[in-house]
């Protein structure tokens, strides 16, 4: 299966090659006629909350039994471990190359706002629920010389930062960080990687990444945009860098899990997450990029044809995910 990527008319355009066996939207529901869907969630509320209080409100006789849990990886792990008994019937959240490494565990269920979204996946085993991208967050206060900050991930990799200027989450633990070096290897190759790794503070978790740079304990890191974006309308000294040599970027997604108990429930909620209401609020109240075409860009978040976005192929980045992490921490033991 092959991905290709494009920017045009100022929308993401996702084509896969590949076919696979497709439920439409009436096919068979799932096992049980009970109301419930339970919901597995790797968003925080700040993401879930103001779209599902949506759905109760359209869908009353929907029960949404949501789980949080810490990040995409521990959720298909607790699917996997469910596999000859889902407790779940839907996972939210996460970039679409990990429902894609692990499509053995999703139903592929065609939806009707399927359609409306400018990232497909052919096969419908993601749905696109939002898309992210990262900047480079630089505190103003502690980097107060523009002239001087960053405006590639060439630069964060130059002497002047090192002395771990630049705060970096372990890809292992953070979906962000796995994007972001996905993109480092396919604009630069390993040899960046290994001088980047000499200039990184190597944190635990997106959350301590983000806040480093917030809090001024270092002047330099990533962040998703939307938290940039809105840490910046309330005061925060930070800006946001597009990387000008290409800008690491996920679509968000969500999927079916395969023998969903309440498979006709979750269906009514993952074409909900897709459809113009949930997505007006996803700008809105998330301030997150839509995943459709007809939702404008949240105020403040340059729009998609000003980014130049780095093509990185999203079947190698899921199926070599562990041979990936595995160089990574190489290159990390090797820096010292």
């Amino acid at each position: 299966m092959r991905y290709a990527t494009t920017l045009g008319a100022g929308l993401l355009v996702l084509v896969l090659t590949g076919c696979s066996g497709v439920l439409t939207n009436n096919a068979t529901a799932g096992k049980s006629d009970d109301k419930t869907v339970t919901l597995y969630s790797v968003s925080g509320p700040e993401v879930t909350d103001p779209i599902l209080g949506a759905f109760k409100t359209k869908h009353p006789d929907i029960r949404v039994n949501k789980i949080g849990l810490p990040g995409t990886g521990e959720a298909f792990a607790r699917v996997r471990a469910e596999k000859d008994r889902p407790l779940g019937d839907v996972i939210w959240g996460g970039s679409s190359e990990l429902y894609t490494a692990n499509a053995d565990l999703i139903a592929p269920v065609e939806l009707p706002n399927d359609a409306a979204t400018v990232a497909k996946d052919p096969e419908y085993i993601w749905h696109a629920t939002d898309l992210l991208f990262q900047a480079i967050a630089v505190n103003t206060d502690k980097f107060s010389d523009a002239a001087k900050h960053p405006k590639t991930f060439e630069d964060l990799a130059e002497p002047g930062y090192a002395g771990g200027k630049v705060a970096f989450a372990t890809p292992k633990s953070s979906g962000t960080s796995y994007s972001l070096l996905t993109t480092m290897v396919t604009l630069h190759d390993w040899d960046y990687v290994d001088r980047f790794v000499k200039n990184a503070r190597m944190l635990d978790g997106s959350t301590a990444m983000f806040n480093m740079v917030k809090d001024g304990e270092v002047g330099t890191s990533f962040i998703n945009e939307d938290l940039g974006a809105k840490w910046i309308d309330a005061g925060v000294k930070i800006k946001l860098i597009y990387p000008e040599d290409g800008v690491s970027g996920q679509i968000g997604s969500a999927g079916i899990i395969k023998g969903a108990r309440h498979e006709a429930a979750a269906k009514t909620l993952v074409d909900f997450l897709m459809s113009k209401e949930a997505q007006q609020i996803m700008v809105d109240q998330v301030q997150r990029r839509s995943s459709r075409g007809d939702v404008p860009a949240p105020k403040g978040l340059p729009a998609v044809e000003r980014l130049k976005r780095a093509d990185v192929d999203e079947t190698w980045a899921a199926e070599k995910k562990d041979e990936i992490l595995a160089k990574f921490d190489d290159a990390v033991k090797s820096a010292g």
